[in-house]
């Protein structure tokens, strides 16, 4: 049973960061609204929910404390006398102080329309909704759990999810009429977030709980029968992940603005999280058997080896679900033109498999160099990492390859758009700079052994021993950023033959004698607007002058900006 939450719980601290990335980008993405909050009303706001949310959190703490005492024994509250006289206090001091901010703030939302706008508002809402969801989540799953491992269960856990199934009613009803929908998308995705990864969890724990099963009555693997406990546990997470996420995904969340918010929901947690899940269990089968045949598996038994199985094809087919589910969302490619979406779905999963082949690569390197040191891996150790190599490549290369193949492929039959997209952009720099800094950290630590080796007369195998792992890295590194530099010296040289050759309005920063006028008008056909230097220095602001002038233009458009050795560059501006 234990095998649900295990997996659920590996994704709380991803959860976590999810839900303060979504919280930001979400303040992020309203930053250009207009607002009349004055310093003192922010300020105000800030600390009336602050002091709300903490009394919430207090008063149903011991609220429930409080119901848990008056259900046990009287002996109980005597000997938890001051687990009870805490709730008191609670009770006490927190709820009278909850109840009248909140009875100010229905005050303020019926008397001042701009305070159910408000960031302060939405913050509070986002928070006791996503967090009460959590807390019945966790606290039911624990209390099912003692239920069928057949133990006494624990009241108090019942006690505690009930009285936060309360909590999270309430606020949901109240930001249903009194909450702005904009500012409340966080928390829809946050919702479907948390019932999406418990449906993986479940999914994952189901079918290996069921493989296992098999697996140990074909190979007879296990002396004591586990019963239906490990399928039990899954089917506890099923049953609280599915009806969240249908609530917030299916009921409320799908339906919601395709904006930054929705496609990170869709593109990092289904799509990629999907893709990882089955990388991960893709990887675990193919390790698992080239360890036996290459490295030490360390057992005799070929079944006790391979008792893997049921985990990672519980991990395919759960990723697989999902990932295949996301994908549909964004719709078929072959229906419609392809869009800023599509490129981020390519690049994400090309992203994906070149870091998976390129771990690979760098595994070898290491191995080779550690051979040729003569002082590193034993035999077996080199066939296990021989073997974490290989899958690595196996894994991450087919799915590097479809995707760049698949992005390269529009490159040469749509080069306009897939040179303009600034997802492409993105990416190639972000690879492209990553690795050259791994490449110049781990190019410093080389410089550093083999300067300290000689420096204290030990330059010799050992160097290359202690210096393989940041060799290759530097060289995979290397050749990732070398590969993303041609790739983008090849992207701007199209993308300045795509200017020229599709080019029906330009601003020239010169003037109107300048010989480059008359060349885009002649020899290419296209209407030419001059900045005159002659009237107006160049400067950097004559771009953005530039720029403002095409915005009533064509879109096959650029600037043209002159070079100190005479000749120029041609900015394009794209869709």
């Amino acid at each position: 049973m234990e095998d649900g939450f295990g997996i659920l719980g590996s994704f709380i601290p991803l959860l976590i960061l999810g839900g303060i990335v979504f919280l930001v980008a979400k303040l992020m993405s309203n930053r250009t609204r207009t607002t009349d909050e004055s310093a003192g009303v922010a300020i105000r706001r800030l600390f009336q929910y602050s002091i709300m949310l903490a009394m919430l959190v207090l008063a149903s703490f011991g609220i429930a404390g409080l119901i848990d005492a008056a259900a046990s024994a009287g002996s109980s509250i005597t000997v938890d006398a001051t687990g009870t006289a805490l709730s008191i206090a609670f009770v006490v001091v927190a709820l009278p102080v909850f109840v009248g901010l909140a009875m100010y703030t229905s005050h303020r939302l019926r008397t001042d329309p701009r305070e159910q706008h408000s960031v302060g508002w939405a913050i509070y809402l986002t928070i006791v909704l996503f967090g009460s969801l959590v807390a019945v989540m966790t606290l039911t799953g624990a209390f099912l759990a003692e239920l069928l491992d057949g133990r006494r269960a624990d009241r108090a856990l019942g006690i505690y999810a009930v009285v936060w199934a309360i909590v999270w009613a309430g606020h949901w009803w109240v930001a249903q009429r009194k909450g702005d929908p904009q500012r409340l998308q966080a928390q829809l995705l946050l919702g479907s977030a948390a019932g999406l990864i418990a449906t993986f969890a479940g999914i994952t724990a189901g079918t290996m709980a069921v493989l296992s099963q098999i697996y140990d009555r074909l190979f007879d693997m296990s002396i004591v029968d586990p019963g239906i406990e490990p399928l039990a546990g899954s089917f506890i997470v099923l049953v609280i992940g599915v009806p969240v996420w249908w609530w917030y995904w299916f009921r409320h969340g799908r339906y919601l603005e395709r904006g930054p918010l929705w496609l990170a929901y869709v593109l990092l947690l289904g799509v990629l999280g999907g893709a990882i899940a089955v990388i991960v269990g893709t990887g675990v089968m193919i390790f698992g058997v080239l360890e036996w045949f290459l490295g030490d598996p360390g057992t005799t038994s070929a079944a006790v080896h391979f008792d893997f199985i049921p985990g990672a094809i519980g991990s395919i087919v759960a990723g697989s679900a999902i990932w295949l589910y996301h994908g549909t969302l964004l719709g078929d490619r072959d229906d419609r033109k392809r869009t800023e979406v599509d490129r981020v779905y390519d690049y994400l999963l090309s992203g994906a498999g070149l870091v998976v082949a390129t771990s690979g690569i760098a595994t070898l390197v290491t191995i080779s160099l550690k051979a040729l040191a003569g002082l590193g891996l034993t035999s077996f150790q080199s066939g296990n990492a021989t073997a974490t190599a290989l899958t690595l490549l196996v894994v991450g290369t087919p799915l590097w390859w479809r995707y760049w193949s698949t992005i390269q492929g529009y490159r040469r039959t749509n080069p306009d758009a897939e040179l303009g997209s600034v997802t492409r952009r993105i990416y190639i720099f972000l690879l492209f700079g990553v690795a050259g800094i791994v490449a110049v950290v781990n190019l410093i630590i080389i410089v550093f052994i083999i300067f300290a080796d000689i420096l204290e007369g030990d330059f010799g195998s050992i160097t290359l021993d202690e210096t393989a792992v940041p060799i290759a890295l530097l060289v995979t590194a290397g050749a990732v950023a070398g590969y993303h530099f041609a790739v983008l010296r090849e992207d701007r040289a199209a993308s300045h033959d795509v200017a020229e050759a599709t080019l029906r309005r330009a601003v020239v920063v010169g003037s109107h004698t300048d010989p480059i006028v008359d060349a885009i008008k002649t020899d290419i056909g296209a209407s030419v607007t001059v900045i005159d230097v002659a009237t107006v220095p160049i400067t950097a602001g004559n771009f953005d002058e530039a720029l403002k002038i095409l915005e009533s233009m064509d879109h096959r458009a650029a600037v043209v900006i002159p070079r100190e050795d005479g000749s120029y560059r041609i900015q394009p501006i794209h869709d």
